[in-house]
């Protein structure tokens, strides 16, 4: 390893990726009410330094084109993403999905879905790994990569989406 990526991993804050997935898990987003949980990735990505965009979704067009499939029929949404770098030189995407699919009975849990639970160095909750823990690394990755004050060639830029299956 050298020096830069030395740099980089000391400044992963595990202790704060954790918080934040256990905050996202806390925020139900099960197919068609994903708002609340895309508005607060936002405002995550906001506060790490990351220059944000968050737009409505237009169904009504998408549902015009013809290659347009959903999973589940939505009639709002929001789009968000988040960039960090130079604006030049290539562009990294990394891509996660908020929703989920439903909890199904509470009983049958070993935790509360709707509640991050750390037990033996692993989060337990309804998105904890598919995929709001994904979208957590991304964010912190890019994070360290800024508090290590790495200038980068070109940009990283997280896609937080909505309906993984759609298209």
């Amino acid at each position: 390893m050298n020096r830069l990526q030395e740099k980089v991993l000391a400044e992963v804050d595990l202790a704060g990726l954790v918080d934040t997935l256990c905050e996202l898990i806390a925020i139900p987003s099960e197919g068609g009410y994903e708002t609340p949980a895309q508005e607060r990735m936002a405002e995550l990505m906001a506060t790490v330094g990351l220059t944000t965009d968050v737009w409505s979704i237009d169904f009504e067009s998408l549902r015009r084109h013809p290659a347009y499939t959903v999973e589940i029929e939505r009639d709002q949404g929001l789009g968000v993403v988040g960039s960090f770098g130079s604006g030049k030189g290539p562009t990294l995407i990394l891509n996660g999905h908020i929703d989920v699919v439903p909890a199904g009975e509470a009983a049958r849990w070993s935790v509360p879905p709707w509640q991050g639970t750390v037990r033996q160095g692993r989060v337990f909750g309804r998105g904890s790994v598919d995929m709001k823990g994904g979208l957590c690394c991304a964010l912190f990755a890019v994070k360290a990569v800024r508090d290590a004050g790495v200038k980068l060639a070109g940009t990283v830029v997280i896609h937080s989406v909505i309906g993984e299956e759609d298209g």
